[in-house]
C-alpha cells in the first residue's frame, strides 16, 4: 500500500511513527529491565496507537513524577547494628540507598487471625488520644468497614485528629460514593483519596498506585501488613464471610520504627492535600536493647533508587541454606527470577507457597511458566489449599525476614508505592516459622502439566507479565 504526501493517511501514519518512536526513546531513558523493555516493544509492535496509549497510561514509573511528589528521604534514629553478617550486609546496602539505618528495641506482636487482628485494630481505635492515620489501598463499608469507619467518627467528635488516606482505584466504589463519608467530616474528621483516576489519567500516572498499609495511633502503635480494611481480611466472628476470610499478616508495633511510618504517611497526606503535618516526633533513647531489630523500607515511585528491589536481589545471592517465599503473586522480574534458579542450583533450599487459586486469573496465567521453571530445576513449589493467601513473607536463611505490603511481583518492585521491614532478630523470625511450617502442612505439591499447548501458552502469558 503506497501513501501519497497529501493523503491525510499519510499524516497519521508518519505521526503513529514518530509517537513508537518517541515512546521506545522514552523506554530506553527510563533504563527499564530487557524483560519489561520487550514486552512493551511488542505491544508497540502488533497495537501501535493503542500500545501509546496504553504506555502513557500505564507504563510511566518515575518520569516526572518526582516533580510534583519529592522523594521521601529516610532519616535514621536510634540506629544500632544487625547481629549478623547478612543483616549488616542488607543494612548497608539499604542505607546507600538513603534508606534509614535499623533500629532496636520493636516489640512486635503478630494478630495470628483475622478476628484477633479485628479485635486489635478497634482497640487501638478506642484507645488512641491524640491522632490516628490510616493509609490503605481498600477500605470498603462493608460489615466490617462501617464498624471501624463509626469508630472513626467517635473518636473525631471526641476531638482525636483522624485522618483517612485512600487509593482511589483501590477504594474505587467508596471513591464514586464519596458521600458515605461525609459523616466523618461533619465529625471533624479528614479523608483524601490517592491519585484520582481522571486527574491522573492526564499526568499519565493511572498506574502508579498506593499499596502502602499504615494503620497508625498517636505515633506510638503502629499496625502494618498486608491487610486491607474490608471484612474480606478482618472482622468479628459473627461477620465472617461464608466461604471465609483471606489468609494474611498484620503485625502490632511500637517502637522506633512508628517514627517512620509517621514520615512517610506525612509525606503521602502532603502530596494528596497539600496540607504538611507537624513533623513526627524522634523516638527517645533507651538504655534497653529488648526488641526486634528491624528496617522501614518504603519503595515505589517517591524512592530515588529501586532499594526494595535490589536488597532482595543481593539477600537471594548471599542466602546460603534456605530461601523461602510467601506470596499471592509469583511474577518476578528476570534479574530475582535468575537468583532463585541459581540459588537452588547451588544447594540452596527453596520454597515457594502460593495460593492454588488467587483472585486475579490473569495473574494465575502468568506466573505458570516462572513456577514450571523453578519447579524444573529443583525448588519447592507448594499451592495453599484453604482461602486466598494474601500474606507476602520472605525469609533467608532464618536470619533476615521481610515483611509488608509488597507482593513478589513486577508491579510491587517498580511500580506501586509500597512499604515493607526488614527483620533481623531471632525471636519474630521463630515465630513465623512456625507460621509457615503450619503453612506448608495446608499446602499440596505444586504438578506442572505435561499438556504440551498449555506450556506453549504458559510461556506466551511471560511475554506479557512484565506489564501487568
Amino acid at each position: 500500500m503506497t501513501f501519497s504526501i497529501n493523503q491525510p493517511l499519510f499524516w497519521l501514519y508518519l505521526f503513529d511513527i514518530a509517537m513508537v518512536i518517541a515512546t521506545v526513546i522514552h523506554m530506553l531513558y527510563q533504563r527499564r529491565s530487557p524483560q519489561n523493555l520487550m514486552a512493551w516493544l511488542l505491544t508497540l509492535l502488533l497495537l501501535p496507537i493503542l500500545g501509546v496509549i496504553l504506555y502513557i497510561v500505564f507504563g510511566s514509573r518515575k518520569f516526572l513524577y518526582k516533580r510534583e511528589k519529592p522523594p521521601i528521604a529516610m532519616r535514621s534514629v536510634s540506629v544500632t547494628k544487625p547481629d549478623n553478617e547478612l543483616a549488616s550486609q542488607l543494612d548497608r546496602l539499604l542505607q546507600s540507598n538513603q534508606i534509614a539505618g535499623t533500629t532496636n528495641g520493636n516489640q512486635v506482636r503478630l494478630c495470628n487471625s483475622d478476628v484477633e487482628a479485628f479485635d486489635i485494630l478497634m482497640d487501638a481505635l478506642e484507645n488512641a488520644e491524640h491522632s490516628i492515620h490510616i493509609q490503605t489501598y481498600i477500605f470498603e463499608l462493608d460489615s466490617t468497614g462501617k464498624t471501624i469507619l463509626n469508630a472513626l467518627i467517635r473518636k473525631a467528635q471526641q476531638g482525636v485528629q483522624v485522618r483517612l488516606l485512600l487509593d482511589a482505584i483501590g477504594s474505587f466504589s467508596l471513591y464514586l460514593n464519596r458521600k458515605r463519608l461525609e459523616p466523618l467530616i461533619q465529625a471533624g474528621g479528614q479523608y483524601a483519596f490517592f491519585q484520582p483516576p481522571i486527574h491522573s489519567f492526564f499526568k499519565s500516572r493511572v498506574n502508579l498506585r498506593n499499596h502502602r498499609k499504615i494503620y497508625l495511633f498517636d505515633q506510638s502503635t503502629l499496625l502494618t501488613g498486608g491487610m486491607n480494611l474490608s471484612n474480606d481480611y478482618l472482622g468479628s466472628r459473627e461477620t465472617e464471610p461464608k466461604n471465609g476470610r483471606w489468609i494474611d499478616l498484620m503485625f502490632k508495633i511500637q517502637g522506633p520504627t512508628t517514627f517512620h511510618y509517621q514520615y512517610v504517611f506525612n509525606e503521602d497526606w502532603f502530596y494528596t492535600t497539600d496540607e504538611r503535618l507537624e513533623d513526627p516526633k524522634p523516638p527517645a533513647n533507651s538504655a534497653s536493647e529488648q526488641g526486634e531489630i528491624m528496617q522501614v523500607v518504603p519503595s515505589g515511585p517517591d524512592i530515588n533508587s529501586d532499594a526494595l528491589f535490589e536488597t532482595l536481589l543481593h539477600s537471594i545471592y548471599l542466602a546460603k541454606h534456605s530461601i523461602q517465599i510467601v506470596t499471592p503473586y509469583f511474577i518476578p522480574d528476570s534479574a530475582i527470577m535468575h537468583a532463585l534458579l541459581i540459588a537452588v542450583k547451588r544447594g540452596v533450599k527453596v520454597t515457594l507457597i502460593t495460593p492454588e487459586t488467587s483472585d486475579h486469573l490473569i495473574f494465575d496465567l502468568g506466573r505458570s511458566s516462572y513456577m514450571r521453571e523453578l519447579s524444573e530445576v529443583g525448588g519447592e513449589l507448594l499451592y495453599y489449599q484453604d482461602n486466598m493467601l494474601h500474606a507476602k513473607l520472605i525469609m533467608i536463611d532464618q536470619q533476615s525476614m521481610l515483611i509488608g505490603s509488597a507482593n513478589f511481583d513486577y508491579r510491587s518492585l517498580f511500580i506501586n508505592h509500597e512499604v515493607v521491614n526488614f527483620i533481623y532478630s531471632k525471636p519474630l523470625i521463630q515465630t513465623m516459622s512456625a507460621w509457615l511450617e503450619e503453612l506448608q502442612n495446608h499446602s499440596q505439591p505444586y504438578q506442572p502439566s505435561g499438556n504440551r499447548i498449555r506450556k506453549l501458552f504458559e510461556n506466551l502469558t511471560r511475554i506479557v507479565a512484565p506489564i501487568l
